[in-house]
């Protein structure tokens, strides 16, 4: 489910450059601000769920580990999975500093993440 859901976002993504991000072992794409409304509409594919730094109290405890991890901050938006059928599935949201580009970093909270870098030909 959680391919298939990723498959959608990624037929969808205005943007078609991935990389991997070894910090969080996550496959990762940026993207000019300008691009955000067609990205978002992308996102919401994989992603139905997410929360802001004022809103992570109310995570899942993985979710809200997660956000302690990487330094979720004022801005950024931690994305997830639906809660069923991709709850290990996380988005990171990521807007740069100066505004004009924005990341989202693509994970698993637990488990391998072989088959997400091979859909996105990230080596």
């Amino acid at each position: 489910m959680i391919l298939e859901r990723l498959t959608r976002l990624k037929a969808t993504w205005p943007v078609p450059a991935w990389e991997w991000d070894g910090r969080f072992s996550t496959v990762a794409s940026s993207f000019e601000a300008a691009q955000e409304p067609a990205v978002r509409a992308s996102a919401v594919l994989a992603f139905p769920r997410g929360w802001t730094a004022k809103s992570i109290d109310t995570a899942p405890p993985e979710f809200r580990a997660l956000a302690e991890r990487t330094g979720l901050r004022a801005g950024q938006r931690l994305l997830a999975g639906d809660e069923l059928a991709c709850a290990s599935l996380f988005g990171l949201w990521w807007p740069w500093g100066g505004g004009q580009k924005i990341t989202l970093r693509i994970g698993l909270l637990t488990g391998d993440v072989t088959e997400i870098r091979a859909l996105f030909g990230v080596t």
